[in-house]
């Protein structure tokens, strides 16, 4: 670690610059479709992968011990739902490093960085293709949108209130730190400046 990372902690913290990604993953994970769980669908999954679902279970893009389950597609570009959300097509066992490393890149992108093997490259880039293909349905937000317009418009202006109340308090915790930093002779007038 550098002396500079420190940087990172002393400056003043946003809750709306902090937790806007956070927000509309939430957003987007509450209309995302999902699977139920159903184990002899899962271990048929997982088969499929050519894993055994009894043993434990492999990262897709480096074949070390799974700790997580990743989004082949995720779930939030451009602050908007993608993808398939979370149904079992979408979903692979993966590592931790993977996980990290992934990101929100594509999963096709973050294989290519894992497995510079050409021929290894395409069996699982056709493994987790056909995977895809086979357990997951695309979601069609398109329609949705035109099926039931008043609550998608509803929806956003939810979130969008949220975000116009986080601005607000970004705004108050400004006048707040500056109390809370002041000494106790300054509180006075501190309070009259507000």
């Amino acid at each position: 670690m550098k002396k500079q990372s420190i940087k990172a902690h002393l400056t003043p913290y946003s809750i709306l610059q902090k937790r806007r990604t956070t927000i509309n993953h939430a957003f987007a994970s509450a209309i995302a479709p999902v699977h139920e769980y159903d184990e002899v669908r899962l271990e048929a999954a997982i088969q499929f992968l050519g894993q055994d679902p009894n043993a434990d279970l492999k990262c897709v893009y480096c074949d070390q011990d799974a700790t997580t389950w990743d989004h082949l597609v995720g779930l939030v570009k451009n602050a908007e739902l993608r993808g398939y959300g979370h149904q079992i097509g979408n979903l692979v066992p993966c590592c931790g490093d993977c996980n990290s490393k992934k990101g929100a890149k594509d999963w096709d992108t973050h294989l290519r960085m894992m497995v510079t093997d050409q021929s290894a490259f395409e069996a699982k880039y056709k493994a987790i293709a056909r995977y895809v293909e086979s357990y997951a349905e695309a979601v069609n937000l398109k329609r949705a949108a035109e099926m039931f317009p008043s609550e998608w418009e509803r929806y956003d202006a939810i979130k969008q209130h949220i975000f116009n109340l986080m601005t607000e308090a970004d705004t108050i915790a400004r006048r707040l730190r500056d109390v809370v930093a002041a000494k106790e002779e300054q509180f006075t007038y501190i309070a009259l400046k507000v």
